[in-house]
């Protein structure tokens, strides 16, 4: 992704691996922007983000940017900079914390960033009542700006990949399985309503199955409709999105949520919970349910399965919305922080 325009670009927190970065905060200052960008060297993994520390500590020292942007709640102690400003994705781990080892560390580090940062860019109105809620911020500082939108690539190699993995029509799961992500809900209702018996589930991304979500579908006895995917490419990612019956989203927290709007770009109908930052998100597109409801879940299954027409307006209205998160977009309203 990249948006330049008439905005300068500046240093941005990775130096390995990236390949542009959209940082139009001019008006932050009244002169211009150092511009600092190097190409990939490796490949993503850990021996990257390593030599990433490393180089990115020992340049940082030369001298003193204008503004810094740790984007993911760490930064890199031998930066200085004029301005100090902050991406807050989500409250993940305050809602929960049992899933963290090393939580109170994070909320630690989140603090002492939020308390120094002179704007705070929050990816969704919910993200921000999340922060207003879990710490003592400003809120003049703060601002919501939505992410952009990146289509996702198709080509026939991966169509001819996913016609190998999904004989039947399918449901689509994607991206992490954490107990949030709701997927045990998911193989639940799969189950009670009986779609399994003429379709598959296609889960992709995340991992192998654990133990535990095996054991759950052996005992539903829908092992034999599920395909699971540990991981898949963009390609194949995106001919997934076009080709399922329904992508299903049953996270009870999010703080923007990428995959539905990736779905609908997609052309894909989806199903998601009414929860968090989804509806914000999502607007009138998708089809909703509670997710904590396992009857509201089949229910609203049920209905976008069985509702041909309904599913093809779902997918025409996620194309309208999907359309509009622009990265452009996301770059120009950047330029108003507080």
């Amino acid at each position: 992704m990249r948006y330049l325009a008439d905005v300068p670009e500046i240093h941005s927190e990775l130096f390995l691996g990236v390949t542009g970065c959209i940082y139009p905060f001019g008006d932050l200052l009244k002169h211009r922007v150092r511009v600092t960008r190097l190409g990939s060297i490796l490949k993503p993994g850990m021996a990257r983000y390593v030599l990433n520390e490393f180089m990115g500590n020992i340049w940082s020292a030369k001298g003193r940017f204008d503004i810094y942007h740790p984007t993911l709640y760490r930064r890199m102690p031998l930066v200085r900079a004029k301005r100090l400003v902050v991406t807050h994705h989500d409250c993940v781990q305050e809602r929960f914390p049992e899933l963290f080892p090393n939580v109170k560390a994070i909320i630690r580090e989140k603090r002492r960033l939020f308390a120094h940062a002179d704007a705070i860019i929050c990816v969704s109105e919910s993200s921000r009542k999340d922060l207003l809620e879990f710490y003592a911020v400003d809120a003049a500082k703060t601002r919501v700006i939505h992410h952009g939108l990146s289509p996702l690539p198709r080509c026939a190699r991966s169509e001819a990949e996913l016609r190998t993995l999904a004989a039947r029509q399918y449901l689509l799961f994607v991206g992490s399985r954490a107990p949030y992500k709701g997927f045990k809900g998911l193989l639940t209702a799969f189950s009670a309503t009986g779609l399994h018996r003429s379709m598959d589930l296609l889960v992709l991304g995340g991992g192998a199955l654990t133990p535990s979500e095996v054991a759950l579908a052996d005992h539903l006895k829908i092992s034999d409709s599920i395909v699971s995917l540990p991981s898949a490419t963009d390609a194949l990612l995106g001919e997934a999105y076009a080709a399922a019956m329904l992508f299903v989203y049953p996270s009870l927290y999010e703080g923007f949520g990428f995959p539905p709007l990736e779905a609908m770009a997609a052309g894909c109908p989806v199903l998601v919970s009414n929860t968090s930052s989804l509806p914000e998100i999502c607007r009138t597109a998708p089809f909703y349910f509670a997710p904590q409801d396992q009857s509201s879940f089949q229910a609203a299954l049920l209905h976008a399965i069985g509702d041909e027409k309904a599913r093809h307006e779902a997918a025409e209205r996620g194309k309208v919305v999907a359309a509009e998160y622009e990265w452009k977009t996301c770059g120009a309203n950047s330029r108003t922080l507080p």
